[in-house]
């Protein structure tokens, strides 16, 4: 495990002032007033959400039950006194002797430079058979106020196949762990759920100030209504996969979801236990994938019509639709924040009210 530290100015406003509000039913939990320097507070929310994916039966294709709805039900606290950018690098061995596979270093990004937290936790999934990232994505949520998790999964497979129920049961094995088909084979210990758990109890224990306990119920599950799940390309089909079966408080996919070649995945239009007005997609129109992501927006049923964001006039919340496209954007142009800001943090429920 490596922790790094690096001092200076973020892109926002040196000093912690977290956003204010509440949360109830299923909204994500609001943030205090804090101090510039000191520890930084999020409000109180209302009762959190478990998920029950997993050991627990039911769901669909045999995942747990949805978790429920609710905002965190205490405040975060972020010890702001010495701002800085904290990056935490460890193996998911380093946590489990039960890893057997895809152990690849992962990252965990806090920057207490920023003006304001998000109090959400991003979850970044990477395309087919890269490294946990895809890391400039952890860094720009990280550099709006997010906690910021890049996790290693399996990912090095070909999910591309002629039935229409193995998309879907791939990535949900992927997710949990569970013995959904026989595609590929994921222990518990290598799921993307237990990953996360494991990561954010290390995080607790060896960055305290970063309050990373925030983001678990009491009996160490993920604490899912204040986690994003954002992906590209194949991490972008998987976080919306993962947001058909838990209420993530949100799920932005870049470059995706796909699933829709050479037939349709059933999973992509199944009920969401992620509302479907929390969901986004941005999908570049050079892309040779594109029309299969217009399928995949058509089949989840994502608000409002196809808008261009990169043309003339366009500008955020670009009429409220979630069918994002960029004219001129090509595969990964669709996955680099970096040149998009406007439109990736409008993805991100950015700038925080």
């Amino acid at each position: 495990m490596r922790l790094t530290a690096w001092i200076g100015c973020a892109s926002w406003a040196l000093g912690c002032v977290a956003c204010g509000g509440s949360s109830s039913d299923g909204d994500p939990p609001g943030a205090g007033g804090g101090a510039a320097t000191g520890t930084a507070t999020t409000g109180t929310g209302g009762a959190a959400a478990t998920s029950g994916v997993g050991d627990s039966a039911g769901g669909a294709n045999g995942a747990g039950g949805a978790g429920g709805a609710g905002g965190a039900p205490r405040e975060l606290h972020v010890d702001t006194n010495s701002p800085e950018l904290s990056e935490i690098r460890f193996k998911p061995s380093e946590l489990d002797p039960e890893v057997s596979d895809r152990d690849l270093e992962q990252v965990a990004l806090l920057d207490t430079r920023v003006a304001r937290f998000a109090g959400k936790l991003v979850v970044t999934l990477s395309g087919s058979s890269q490294p946990p990232g895809p890391l400039d994505l952890t860094r720009f949520v990280a550099a709006r106020g997010f906690h910021a998790f890049a996790v290693a999964y399996k990912n090095d497979y070909n999910i591309v196949q002629n039935d229409p129920d193995t998309f879907g049961d791939a990535r949900l094995e992927a997710f949990d762990g569970q013995d959904h088909t026989a595609l590929i084979e994921v222990a518990r210990a290598d799921s993307i759920e237990a990953r996360l758990a494991r990561a954010l109890a290390h995080l607790k224990e060896v960055h305290p100030r970063g309050d990373w306990g925030y983001f678990l119920e009491d009996d160490g599950s993920p604490r899912w209504s204040v986690i994003i799940f954002s992906g590209h390309s194949h991490g972008a089909s998987s976080a919306a996969r993962i947001g058909k079966v838990v209420r993530l408080d949100r799920v932005v996919s870049l470059a995706g979801p796909r699933d829709t070649n050479p037939v349709s995945a059933i999973w992509l239009s199944e009920p969401s236990a992620t509302p479907v007005d929390r969901m986004f997609g941005l999908t570049g129109e050079r892309d040779e994938q594109h029309p299969d992501h217009l399928k995949a927006f058509d089949l989840i049923g994502l608000p409002g019509e196809l808008v261009e964001v990169d043309v003339p006039g366009a500008a955020p919340p670009y009429g409220g639709s979630h069918r994002l496209a960029l004219k001129d954007g090509d595969h990964g142009a669709a996955g680099n924040c970096a040149a998009h800001v406007a439109v990736c943090e409008t993805m991100f429920g950015l700038p925080m009210p």
